[in-house]
């Protein structure tokens, strides 16, 4: 299994698709940002080989694969429908994993990895490895969402509101807010940052502190109400505490 011809194919595949388009732009650069992240993990835990590592961006690169034909949002669209099966079956019923490698001795961990990764928990039932195979492509996937929001944002920036109640109950509770709860565009913000917590490695937070998302996505806001910027720029301070109690600092 080789780096370079998983690129080939994944390369092969989407230029059937329009790269002009802003949303197809926006899920290749996802799938191919994922890959690097999920790589750099697997690299730090020193707990793979390097064709184990290889496998990681395999995954990485085509978590969304079936996605690119969802070419009318912004959004990568987990929070509201789970297009992980339609990859699943892109990859394994179409066959297209057959075209990356021949090797089918990691398909159960590609399989179990992009049905786990837009998930709130871990599946209970596998083994170790599996396990850390799942937190990679989970956590990759989670910090890319402060670039994509940075660089392609769904919502208006110009917060004139309170989050709602329900979705701040949910933050203060240091949970992800699914985005079928939001209501407003600060529950939209609230929801970006709650990927703060659905990390599972210390090197994932070394990575939000060392690109600065948490701050980037706040300092991206207009505020017209002291009291709403206020708010925000406290939900920065409590969010990079937290991170740092995460990394250990």
């Amino acid at each position: 299994m080789k780096s370079s011809r998983i690129m080939r194919v994944f390369e092969n595949y989407v230029k059937q698709y329009d790269m002009n388009n802003v949303n197809v732009k926006m899920r290749y650069f996802h799938s191919l940002k994922v890959m690097e992240i999920a790589r750099d993990l697997a690299i730090k835990t020193g707990y793979f080989n390097e064709e184990e590592i290889v496998v990681c961006e395999l995954i990485g690169l085509f978590h969304e694969i079936a996605n690119f034909d969802s070419v009318n949002s912004y959004r990568v669209n987990e929070q509201f429908e789970d297009d992980s099966l339609k990859t699943i079956d892109v990859l394994f019923k179409q066959g297209l994993i057959k075209d990356i490698t021949s090797n089918s001795n990691y398909n159960d961990i590609i399989k179990t990895s992009i049905l786990s990764y837009n998930k709130d928990d871990l599946p209970t039932d596998i083994d170790s490895k599996t396990r850390v195979f799942c937190k990679i492509i989970k956590d990759a996937h989670r910090i890319d969402m402060f670039r994509i929001a940075l660089n392609y944002p769904y919502f208006d920036m110009h917060i004139d509101n309170f989050p709602s109640t329900m979705v701040y109950d949910q933050f203060k509770l240091f949970r992800f807010i699914n985005g079928k709860m939001t209501e407003n565009d600060s529950d939209e913000v609230l929801a970006i940052l709650s990927n703060v917590f659905a990390l599972n490695l210390k090197y994932s937070y070394e990575i939000l502190k060392e690109c600065n998302y948490v701050n980037g996505v706040i300092d991206m806001l207009y505020f017209n109400d002291k009291k709403i910027e206020t708010f925000f720029k406290q939900i920065g301070s409590v969010l990079n505490s937290y991170i740092n109690r995460k990394i250990g600092g």
